[in-house]
């Protein structure tokens, strides 16, 4: 996972803030998006009600929130939406925000993240045994997974979620792209890391000759008084 300091989490923000300022604000609260969303019941804040956080300003209490890491970017909201926003790419944007800074993000949704990603990269598709079994390996909590083995049994009794996980048609494919988007991920944080520190270097070169032309008056003011004090003297002393 990538880290941020405070100044790449600022340079992210003001990045969303520009996108809500440009999509969030054509949100009419139709509830499509919600409506549609296969994870929505696992969420502390429905997309629509994050929607409509971000359009009053309440941005921390969204990057705080369990809706935006819990998340799966099925892009359901998204081809549901009326006005064409990319609702699942703002969820993206606030969970890298919320990544770049720090956010008390729970341990095992961060671990329900890797697992899912990892899953589809390797078979192309979600084998859902196989996915909850390195979610609870990963958690190292055999009290959540002992917790769901109730509702697990029916659920293999009918064969509805296979043991041995099958690749898909194509899997080779997706993990290709898998991979390639991480690439392109990773290509583009480098070009927005260069891009700050471009920034940050411009700042601390502005910063230097603001406080060279500082010194220079506060010099020359010097020089006038001392010159001052000088002829007044001589005039005293005359």
């Amino acid at each position: 996972m990538i880290r941020y300091d405070a100044d790449q989490a600022a340079f992210y923000r003001e990045k969303l803030v520009k996108r809500v300022e440009a999509d969030v604000r054509d949100c009419y609260q139709c509830g499509n998006c919600s409506a549609g969303c296969p994870a929505a019941f696992t969420f502390d804040y429905t997309p629509n009600q994050v929607m409509r956080m971000l359009q009053v300003g309440l941005v921390d209490k969204v990057l705080d929130s369990s809706a935006i890491q819990l998340c799966i970017q099925c892009l359901t909201c998204t081809a549901r939406c009326p006005r064409n926003i990319d609702i699942a790419g703002i969820f993206e944007d606030l969970k890298t925000i919320a990544t770049a800074q720090e956010r008390d993000v729970p341990e095992h949704v961060k671990t329900f993240n890797k697992a899912f990603l990892s899953a589809v990269a390797k078979f192309g598709r979600l084998p859902e045994f196989y996915d909850m079994a390195t979610f609870y390996v990963g958690t190292l909590n055999p009290k959540m997974a002992l917790g769901n083995v109730g509702l697990m049994v029916p659920v293999l009794a009918r064969r509805k979620m296979p043991l041995v996980p099958r690749r898909a048609k194509g899997a080779d494919e997706v993990g290709r792209i898998y991979k390639k988007t991480m690439e392109k991920a990773k290509q583009r944080e480098k070009a927005e890391a260069k891009k700050l520190q471009q920034i940050r270097a411009a700042a601390a070169k502005a910063a230097a000759a603001a406080e060279a032309a500082r010194a220079a008056a506060t010099a020359k003011e010097g020089a006038a008084a001392r010159g001052a004090a000088a002829v007044s003297e001589g005039e005293v002393a005359g």
